[in-house]
């Protein structure tokens, strides 16, 4: 399993705001896979995951970035990506302004032509340059993009495929899981870890 690359496009980001989705995204189960980029100049050195606290972002080439921009990067930087910090170029995460003020992210996927659809003529099977986007919430990312990663679900198996790709061009995500089911069980050990990693940050002030 590779590691993943996020990338901020917003602004001057709270470090409180990123504090707490940097908790938000972690398993609590396996081991941090997640690498801030903040620089146009891809890391050639082995994977660092990137580690709580996170200061004030002072420079931060991505942001203004639009997702097609970034995955442009993604394309052009690919070799390196993936020879040095062993970080995918098929799948990454973006938060945005958005995401901060409704606790989602986005999850990016590489987009693989496998030939099915109606446009299958226009190009050739396999992997493209093009990409997928959802809208997800900062909990459920890690499960989306694992096993994006390792291919044990698909990019179909998250999203709602009737809506169809929505105006601003991202997909609308849906639960596999039935909410009545999870209520029913309660809060699992990772959803324990994470609140109390969340509640320690937040009572030492490092956190919204």
């Amino acid at each position: 399993m590779s590691n993943w690359a996020v990338f901020l496009t917003l602004e001057s980001p709270s470090s409180k705001a990123l504090n707490r989705a940097f908790v938000l995204i972690q398993d609590f189960e396996y081991s941090d896979r997640w690498m801030l980029l903040t620089s146009k100049e891809p890391p050639a050195d082995e994977f660092e995951a990137t580690a709580l606290l996170l200061s004030e972002i002072l420079s931060n080439d991505f942001a203004g970035m639009s997702l097609a921009e970034i995955n442009t990067f993604v394309r052009t930087h690919s070799n390196t990506l993936s020879e040095g910090p062993d970080l995918s170029a098929s799948n990454w995460l973006v938060i945005d302004q958005k995401g901060l003020e409704t606790s989602t992210c986005l999850v990016c996927e590489q987009y693989y032509n496998s030939g099915e659809e109606e446009n299958k003529d226009e190009e050739e099977e396999g992997m493209t340059d093009k990409f997928r986007s959802c809208r997800i919430p900062y909990e459920k990312a890690h499960a989306m993009i694992a096993n994006l990663d390792i291919a044990n679900m698909g990019f179909e198996d998250f999203v709602d495929e009737e809506a169809g790709e929505q105006e601003d061009g991202r997909w609308k995500w849906v639960s596999f899981n039935p909410e009545t089911e999870e209520t029913e069980k309660g809060p699992t050990e990772v959803e324990i870890k994470r609140e109390k990693e969340l509640k320690e940050l937040r009572d030492g002030g490092y956190a919204d």
